[in-house]
């Protein structure tokens, strides 16, 4: 089973984030805070991480950074997904930390999924 780390402030949009993927058999692990989802992505090893930007103990720019340069996580792809950081110099500084892909919210559910389905089966190596 595919396992996702949500790493996002909202409770309501992390449920709504959180159901989108139950319902197409993801697993899934909602993380509220920068520091929880720098914790969770070590200890769950996901296969992808959708990260929002704004975070109440940090910015999503900069845990995409860090996941980039820690070797036990660095392959692990990341979508930014955002709702506040709309500007290009946003994206592109999301783009520059690491980061696969970059959503705004709001978003399509079946555009997230397929953007999701996308990275990976690009990141996935054959056995």
């Amino acid at each position: 089973m595919v396992k996702v780390l949500i790493i996002e402030d909202d409770p309501t949009f992390g449920k709504v984030m959180q159901r989108i993927f139950t319902s197409e058999h993801y697993s899934v692990i909602l993380a509220p805070t920068a520091s929880s989802g720098m914790e969770a992505c070590l200890k769950e090893l996901p296969d992808i991480v959708l990260l929002d930007v704004v975070l109440p103990d940090g910015n999503g720019i900069d845990v995409c950074r860090q996941i980039k340069e820690t070797p036990k996580v660095r392959h692990i792809p990341i979508i930014i997904v955002s709702g506040e950081a709309k500007s290009v110099d946003n994206k592109v500084a999301g783009l520059e930390a690491g980061a696969e892909d970059y959503v705004l919210k709001p978003f399509l559910p079946e555009e997230l999924l397929e953007r999701v389905a996308g990275i990976l089966k690009r990141s996935f190596k054959p056995l």
